[in-house]
């Protein structure tokens, strides 16, 4: 019997037979095939980090300063691909950052050229598929 009615069972043997012996590592051209990331939707969110104070002096107004910032996984991600030159950190503004190197990040292409956004905005893109 033949495997698809097309390759006799024992030429799939043999071949089965010499990999099981000789294996062999199967390196990808990132050239053809772009690395791919993965990070769990739930994280590619931003959090609120607030600050309370109140004057030294004891007397005054008091209050709170608060920011969002990008999830702690999402960051750890993001400078990940810029040590690994996948992207460009821009460190001066928010959705600044730009790909240097093409990669998939959940299924979604990030080509060279396009825009590295913030967690809250890539949320979106992973789940339309649209990259800026």
């Amino acid at each position: 019997m033949a495997f698809n009615d097309v390759i006799p069972n024992f030429i799939i043997n043999e071949i089965l037979d010499q990999i099981r012996k000789e294996p062999k590592q199967i390196h990808f051209d990132e050239d053809v095939f772009f690395p791919c990331f993965y990070i769990d939707i739930k994280n590619v969110v931003s959090c609120n980090e607030a600050f309370q104070y109140i004057k030294a002096s004891g007397g005054g107004k008091s209050g709170t300063i608060s920011k969002d910032v990008d999830h702690p996984a999402f960051a750890a991600l993001r400078e990940h691909l810029g040590r690994e030159g996948f992207i460009e950190i821009e460190r001066g503004w928010r959705n600044g950052d730009r790909v240097i190197k093409p990669f998939y990040l959940n299924d979604v292409f990030f080509d060279k050229g396009k825009k590295f956004v913030c967690a809250s905005a890539m949320k979106y893109t992973l789940e339309s598929g649209k990259v800026w």
